[in-house]
């Protein structure tokens, strides 16, 4: 309800944008200070910066989790299937 006035494209490119961030902190294992720093290069307010670093720290070991091993494929069964009329 609060975020209601907001262009939902500006709002979709924010989410992304934050996510981003977030996955690649817990990718690059950055400590608070690096994250500090970068969110006073993009000009947050240390009330901001300090909420962004209290949620970071508490999921960084999922975030390490997930980010340390990404999926891939490990086997896959083909079959092909025609009908000639």
């Amino acid at each position: 309800p609060d975020l209601k006035d907001i262009d939902p494209t500006v709002l979709k490119h924010c989410h992304a944008a934050a996510a981003t961030c977030i996955l690649e902190a817990g990718k690059q294992k950055a400590d608070l200070s690096a994250i500090s720093t970068c969110l006073e290069d993009c000009k947050l307010d240390k009330e901001r910066i300090e909420q962004f670093c209290t949620e970071y720290q508490v999921f960084k070991s999922i975030l390490s989790y997930l980010c340390r091993s990404p999926l891939h494929i490990t086997d896959v069964s083909w079959r092909l299937e025609y009908q000639i009329k």
